[in-house]
């Protein structure tokens, strides 16, 4: 393929001098997104502390404060880096549903057809910017936000009682297992130590699972934008949930046909041990197949991005 780094150098620099603003606009939404996600749960969890502490509330029914007469509460950090974990996701969607803004309307379609660059050198700075950038983009937003919540939690508790990372919890909340140890300690049941569970490997396996489901769902946004430039993103989000509604009744209807028959595998007939194999596997396997498919859409983008017209039917 014929890739020049000097005309795919020129191509960015055009790029972001063009788009300077749309970019720019892009980065302050993302970035005071999640600062306010970060100083709500810090003075959501200022108050039920305050309130626990004053007598206001029962202490046991909050899991933001295991012990009301310590200062332990203000440091639980998983519900707020769930919430951030949550809008970062919606925002690599809306990243992914944007990388062909530039076509958005006819001047702009003539503009980027038009430019001294091949398709692969185009469409790899588009891909670059939207999916990486706006990766880096969440990680930095996350990062000022957690230094924000780091400051006010130092001149609200003092440096004495220590400070909990945002970040940390955001990447730990990324884990399958962790969220399982997470739920088992806030529901006071019997927790485990990374390493000593023999379902372990079982979570890792299925956290690929998640990552992959994750890429494979963004991919989708970008599959979208390639095919339609203007509400793309809210048009991708109807059919998923479209789809989605057929295939969850379509599997229940599959589900319900055969309860009643035979399986290739009765599974209660397995060891402990090769069920966790046949588990491990099996996601990985599953894993495999949505990156896979997540990949596949990806050049279907890139195909689509190297037929554009200047004018169509579907995209005036």
């Amino acid at each position: 393929m014929n890739f020049n780094k000097d005309r795919f150098a020129n191509f960015a620099t055009y790029d972001l001098t063009i788009n300077k603003s749309f970019y720019r606009n892009m980065a302050i939404v993302t970035l005071a997104g999640a600062v306010c996600i970060a100083l709500i749960g810090f003075f959501a969890r200022y108050s039920m502390y305050s309130s626990i502490i004053n007598g206001g509330m029962s202490g046991p029914a909050f899991a933001y404060t295991p012990d009301p007469n310590s200062l332990e509460g203000y440091n639980w950090m998983y519900l707020t880096a769930l919430f951030e974990l949550g809008f970062f996701l919606i925002m690599l969607e809306i990243f992914a549903g944007c990388w062909a803004h530039n076509l958005r309307n006819k001047q702009g379609r003539i503009m980027e057809l038009t430019m001294p660059a091949t398709n692969l050198e185009k469409f790899t700075w588009h891909a670059l910017l939207m999916l990486t950038g706006g990766l880096i983009l969440c990680i930095v937003s996350l990062l000022v936000a957690d230094g924000l919540n780091a400051l006010l939690t130092l001149i609200t508790y003092g440096a004495e009682n220590g400070v909990t990372s945002l970040t940390a919890s955001v990447f730990e909340m990324c884990s399958y297992k962790n969220i399982i140890h997470i739920n088992l300690s806030l529901s006071g049941g019997a927790s485990f130590n990374a390493g000593e569970n023999p379902a372990d490997p079982v979570f890792d396996a299925f956290t690929v699972l998640l990552f992959g489901t994750v890429f494979c769902h963004i991919m989708i946004y970008a599959l979208g934008n390639a095919f339609k430039y203007k509400y793309n993103i809210i048009l991708t989000y109807v059919a998923l949930q479209v789809l989605g509604t057929i295939g969850s009744v379509l599997f229940f209807i599959c589900l319900a046909a055969g309860a009643n028959m035979p399986t290739m595998m009765d599974m209660s007939s397995l060891s402990e041990e090769d069920a966790i194999q046949a588990a491990i596997i099996t996601f990985y396997v599953l894993a495999a197949v949505v990156f896979a498919i997540g990949a596949f859409f990806l050049w279907w983008s890139y195909n689509r991005y190297t037929k554009a017209q200047i004018t169509s039917t579907f995209n005036k």
